[in-house]
């Protein structure tokens, strides 16, 4: 008598002819142990869920830079609004330094190019500009950027701020690095010179401006035919402008409204500063704004990114913020993708100045408003 038998006898009864044998039995018992016992192991050994993470971005172009800052001044017997309107627009340049300066894109204002070394205009505010050079196919990008601005001192004088920000690190040595700046120093200083007689009512003879530099090639370029977008975004706040721009202005504010666990990974919050938030570098300032970009990254196509944030005081109780955006977008694959890319920068920017206009009022985020939660924002108590 095997097991199963006795067991059936055990418990009671002893089997009917028609049922199956023991040894059916004994197969079936054997045979469902054992996918039990696989499936288990089978679940056991399947990985667990994991949400995918972002890749890592690519190593930077220039690993090491060596950020540069030099500011010139020039006084001027004339108010900043007359000074602007004479040597401010992007091509005044050939009033001043370059003869025969043209647009090749753009209407003078964010986004355009001038045909002088093919600069771009990426940041801009009511009495200036700031402009950079676009990305060689030889050479390493040095971050080159400029920012001509002028600033009232009295109702009837003003004064010229013309700032240079680069990386000369890829120059031999500080012999090499020192004459650089000797030399721009010098050309630049002849340059606010000419702004001076101009302001000022003279007129600038050919013998002092400089011969117009070669044109680059689309060869030469990176990215031969760009085509800029410009996103710009606006908010009113009811706060004076020094109330705001201390409480959302420093380069690091953005953790608090846009982008938390914002770090700084080098400089004092001048040119040159560096953040945690893409490596971005802060390549132009006046008193009341600033234009930031990212590097250049090994083997990506550079697409140009600034962003400019400023103040501007209406009264002295109301303020607007203005954030404006710009890039190159022809690596998109058409339009539509263009245009999916506009709205989601403006969507979560917009988002951004509605929470500084919060924090500006003396409201307070609650952890969500920076991840692009929907929980409210908590205004001042009034």
């Amino acid at each position: 008598m095997n097991w199963v038998e006795k067991y059936s006898i055990i418990a009671g009864r002893i089997p009917d002819p028609g049922e199956p044998s023991s040894e059916e039995i004994y197969m079936y018992l054997i045979t469902a142990l054992f996918l039990a016992t696989f499936a288990a192991s089978s679940v056991a050994q399947q990985p667990a869920s994991v949400t995918p993470s972002r890749p890592a971005p690519a190593p930077l172009q220039v690993a090491n830079p060596h950020y540069v800052s030099l500011q010139l001044t020039q006084d001027v017997h004339a108010p900043a609004d007359r000074v602007w309107a004479r040597v401010g627009e992007y091509c005044d340049i050939g009033k001043w330094a370059f003869p025969d300066c043209r647009l090749l894109a753009g209407d003078g204002g964010y986004g355009s190019e001038r045909n002088i070394m093919n600069e771009v205009q990426v940041g801009k505010t009511g009495h200036s500009y700031t402009y950079t050079q676009p990305v060689r196919t030889n050479a390493k990008y040095n971050l080159y950027h400029g920012t001509l601005e002028v600033v009232p001192v009295t109702a009837k004088t003003s004064q010229l701020v013309y700032s240079f920000f680069y990386d000369n690190s890829m120059l031999a040595d500080d012999a090499a690095r020192d004459a650089e700046i000797a030399t721009r120093r010098k050309r630049f200083t002849a340059f606010l010179l000419n702004m001076k007689t101009l302001a000022e009512g003279g007129k600038v003879p050919s013998s002092a401006k400089e011969a117009m530099p070669p044109s680059l090639t689309p060869d030469q370029l990176q990215t031969p035919n760009p085509h800029y977008a410009v996103i710009p975004m606006t908010i009113t706040v009811n706060a004076p402008v020094d109330a705001v721009w201390a409480r959302v202005g420093k380069y690091c504010d953005i953790g608090e409204w846009g982008i938390p666990d914002c770090k700084i990974l080098s400089g004092d919050g001048g040119l040159g500063t560096v953040r945690s938030i893409g490596h971005e570098v802060l390549v132009g300032k006046t008193r009341y704004s600033y234009t930031y970009t990212q590097p250049v990254r090994e083997g990506v196509t550079y697409n140009m990114y600034h962003g400019t944030l400023e103040a501007v005081p209406l009264t002295d109780k109301t303020t607007r913020l203005n954030y404006t955006l710009v890039f190159d977008n022809s690596m998109l694959a058409d339009d539509a993708a263009r245009s999916r890319d506009i709205d989601n920068r403006r969507a979560r920017f917009t988002k951004m100045l509605e929470n500084m206009k919060v924090l500006s009022e003396g409201g307070s985020l609650p952890p969500e408003a920076l991840r692009g939660g929907a929980s409210a924002a908590r205004p001042a108590s009034r």
